[in-house]
């Protein structure tokens, strides 16, 4: 995976692996999108990736909006990948989560990397196949019936169930 920096406010884009969330809540202090696990399937069903959390888009322009309390938010994510009634397998360790400043802001960062084949597919809620998304250009695509079978079967394939 290339290096992501986020250095430069001007330069600021959506990419194959770079996905950017508001995070801001009703109140304004905080709260986990729920786009946002759409990414995080997507991310490692396909090649990994970074979510930011803390940036307005508005007309495909992108700013640093900041979370005024991060910490509750951090507590929801590693809460919700511990919940396989959510997320069907947590790919992050603690260094995958961070809470990194920028222009004077507390922006959430999630490194997502890609799933194993053994862990794939990586799918939200209850149902592979209604839960299974991939990253295709800077979007979030729920996976095919098909797509979700032909990981299913490599899965099985290279995992055989013991008996």
């Amino acid at each position: 995976m290339t290096q992501f920096a986020l250095d430069d406010i001007q330069h600021l884009r959506e990419s194959v692996q770079v996905e950017f969330k508001l995070a801001a809540g009703r109140d304004g202090q905080g709260q986990l999108p729920e786009g946002m696990w759409e990414s995080y399937s997507a991310f490692a069903n396909t090649l990994g990736g970074e979510i930011i959390l803390g940036v307005r888009e508005s007309q495909g322009d992108f700013s640093i909006e900041g979370i005024a309390n991060p910490l509750p938010m951090l507590e929801d994510i590693w809460r919700i990948l511990k919940d396989p009634r959510r997320v069907s397998c947590n790919v992050l360790s603690p260094t995958d989560v961070q809470i990194i400043e920028l222009a004077g802001k507390k922006l959430i960062r999630l490194h997502v990397p890609e799933a194993s084949v053994h862990q794939k597919p990586v799918f939200l809620g209850p149902d592979p196949y209604t839960g299974t998304f991939f990253r295709v250009d800077s979007s979030d695509m729920r996976a095919s019936r098909r797509q979700v079978s032909q990981l299913l079967k490599k899965q099985r394939r290279l995992c055989p169930p013991e008996q």
